[in-house]
């Protein structure tokens, strides 16, 4: 495996365990939330919001986490890619459109990391091979390996 993928690999990694942390304060209370994230929202952020958000990110956590474990399966970047699409889109709407959270360290903080892994993860999208080696690649595209029952012969034709 390449170094990029090997680093990228270390940051979905460490960007999943911050993930699993800030679920654990969502369901300690919604404190950190109204304070941190949502300070404009004046009482709209409760406990059941806390909560609500917090499986959220507790979802994106064990999926990041699994990412940065199985690199190379197509389909759990893909939704590893799709979870930093959901934040970005999320503290973008919350930002511009509801205004419910100002631009803060507490807001930039999770654009930041959602913007520069989606970068990240983008430059890495077409070199992802579910788990293949090079070896069985280069096998897989060698004419050799169709099996004959692929191979389609034409008949003789009957009287």
């Amino acid at each position: 495996m390449s170094k990029f993928f090997r680093y990228l690999q270390g940051w979905i990694g460490v960007v999943g365990m911050v993930a699993f942390g800030n679920t654990l304060s969502c369901f300690r209370g919604h404190q950190i939330l109204s304070d941190k994230l949502y300070t404009d929202a004046h009482g709209q952020v409760n406990a059941l919001m806390a909560r609500i958000f917090g499986v959220w990110t507790l979802l994106s956590a064990v999926i990041r986490i699994y990412c940065a474990y199985d690199i190379k399966n197509r389909a759990v970047y893909n939704l590893t890619y799709f979870s930093f699409v959901l934040a970005f889109i999320h503290f973008i709407a919350e930002c511009f459109f509801y205004k419910t959270a100002p631009l803060t360290v507490g807001v930039m903080m999770p654009l930041a990391v959602s913007a520069l892994s989606l970068v990240w993860m983008s430059i890495g999208y077409f070199s992802i091979t579910d788990n293949i080696d090079e070896e069985d690649l280069r096998k897989i595209r060698s004419p050799q390996h169709i099996p004959q029952a692929y191979v389609f012969k034409r008949r003789p034709k009957s009287s």
